[in-house]
């Protein structure tokens, strides 16, 4: 153990605040997918639980969705 070990013990920093911010997103996307027109399914195109619409046989949130649109409209 060296003397960085010692003063990390002493005095908390980033580590533990990112870690305690990380478990409150995860358990702040839990509770909004819960809460999801479709909670079992995961969305297309990023992969989280808790999609809101279904378009094109696929289930999306409504965010993806709108970007989704955007990019096909532009393909055309």
């Amino acid at each position: 153990m060296g003397i960085k070990d010692t003063f990390r013990k002493i005095f908390p920093g980033k580590e533990q605040k990112e870690v305690k911010e990380a478990e409150t997103k995860i358990e702040a996307q839990k509770q909004e997918a819960k809460a999801a027109k479709y909670a079992e399914q995961t969305c297309a195109l990023c992969g989280q639980p808790g999609c809101d619409k279904k378009w094109a046989g696929q289930y999306w949130h409504k965010k993806c969705l709108r970007n989704m649109r955007k990019t096909a409209r532009g393909m055309i």
